[in-house]
């Protein structure tokens, strides 16, 4: 499956759905910026999309709640320990009610991985976030801050957070 994101100004964001009703497009917007998420077996309709592979993935993506976006830069020889990693660590998010879906994805033409997780709200995200689970196992695969995983990473690691809006 191929996973497609843009991104830019929320209004050109916006003309963008408004503009493409027949496909299943995702808005959401940050902190500054706004992105549109599109998954298909066909080619982008982005102009300059982000290009990725879903390797792991639960649930459908809905035009609500809130997203939390880890981007990770792996080394290109350090990749198959990640996607092991993070493929061992995933699945714990499969019995958490506050995930509504998620995406681990593997990038086309870029070194930096997106793992994408729907939560119901922010609140769902902050409780997981100050769980012991999430500082022991997860945070040093996704975040790297662990000198042993460190090594993986080509610079560090960052969260961007997301709204989707309601379509009306």
């Amino acid at each position: 499956m191929n996973f497609y994101v843009t991104s830019g100004t929320p209004d050109y964001m916006e003309k963008l759905i408004a503009k493409n009703p027949q496909h299943p497009l995702i808005l959401l917007h940050g902190n500054g910026n706004s992105v549109v998420l599109h998954e298909t077996d066909k080619k982008s309709i982005f102009a300059v999309p982000r290009n990725f592979e879903v390797i792991a993935q639960k649930g459908q993506f809905e035009q609500k709640g809130y997203f939390t976006f880890y981007n990770m830069p792996i080394m290109s020889d350090e990749r198959p320990v990640f996607e092991k990693k993070a493929l061992d660590i995933i699945p714990s998010l499969n019995s958490n009610d506050g995930v509504i879906a998620y995406r681990l994805l593997r990038p086309i033409k870029a070194e930096t991985y997106l793992f994408i997780i729907q939560w119901g709200g922010p609140a769902s995200y902050e409780v997981w976030k100050n769980g012991d689970y999430y500082k022991t196992s997860f945070s040093p695969v996704f975040e790297g801050n662990t000198p042993a995983l460190q090594s993986m990473f080509n610079s560090s690691s960052y969260i961007t957070t997301y709204s989707a809006p309601p379509r009306e």
